[in-house]
């Protein structure tokens, strides 16, 4: 036994920016309108995550690939005007590290077990999502080989 927390595996998606759009009112459509812009002009989402701000508006953070939002930049002008967020930033290049199962949902205090694998190194993740059977995490690039070592620290999967 290796006390490591076995895995299915880790994902990785890169030439990515992140998208973050920050204190916007979740009226009905709202968030709907935000992403069908993206849909409309034909650029893939690689992540979400829509979560409450302190006073009760929406933040929403997704990830595209980095050439197709340098082609249409022009969408991030349309969603201030038309949404009025607080901000809007871009980071970018990004990476997404996705850990993912089999049994996660079975495995208490694994996003603890994620966090702290990448703190240990000090390495900055812009946002976390989990879902039944996965942990998505979206660092910087010139963290993604530091992170990819403090994950092997903690987690196992098959090579």
């Amino acid at each position: 036994m290796t006390g490591k927390i076995p895995c299915g595996g880790l994902m990785e998606r890169g030439d990515l920016c992140l998208v973050e759009v920050l204190g916007f009112d979740w009226r009905p459509g709202e968030a709907c309108g935000i992403l069908g812009k993206f849909g409309k002009l034909g650029i893939s989402l690689s992540y979400l995550s829509v979560g409450n701000g302190a006073a009760d508006e929406k933040n929403m953070s997704f990830c595209v690939k980095t050439e197709e939002l340098a082609a249409r930049r022009e969408v991030i002008e349309q969603i201030k005007d038309e949404f009025d967020p607080s901000m809007i930033k871009v980071n970018a290049p990004v990476v997404i590290l996705t850990l993912y199962g089999p049994h996660f949902l079975e495995r208490h205090n694994l996003a603890s077990e994620v966090f702290s694998s990448l703190c240990v190194d000090g390495i900055n993740s812009h946002t976390v999502v989990s879902s039944i059977n996965s942990i998505s995490v979206v660092i910087d690039v010139p963290d993604r080989d530091r992170a990819v070592a403090c994950f092997r620290e903690r987690f196992e999967w098959p090579d």
